[in-house]
């Protein structure tokens, strides 16, 4: 499945409103959250995701009410392959 990173900037969403999201997202099944990294003092999050499309995150987001800068389509690189 393809592999996406999302990027957030929502300095004024609390912890406890991203956790009550991230309930909701780790129970969707159109694309899978995989992970996110988080910069608490700024508010920013790149988000790790496996879909079958761009859209099929948007609507979530959408549905969510999640605000986005940039979804990126993205190829995973492990160093592991060169050793």
């Amino acid at each position: 499945m393809p592999k996406f990173l999302t990027f957030h900037c929502e300095p004024e969403k609390t912890w406890e409103k991203l956790e009550e999201a991230y309930k909701q997202l780790a129970k969707e099944t159109t694309a899978v959250w995989i992970r996110t990294y988080y910069q608490r003092e700024k508010g920013r999050r790149i988000c790790e995701w496996d879909a079958p499309s761009e859209e099929s995150i948007i609507v979530i987001f959408k549905r969510m009410c999640i605000t986005w800068e940039e979804i990126l389509s993205v190829e995973e690189i492990l160093p592991m392959r060169w050793r």
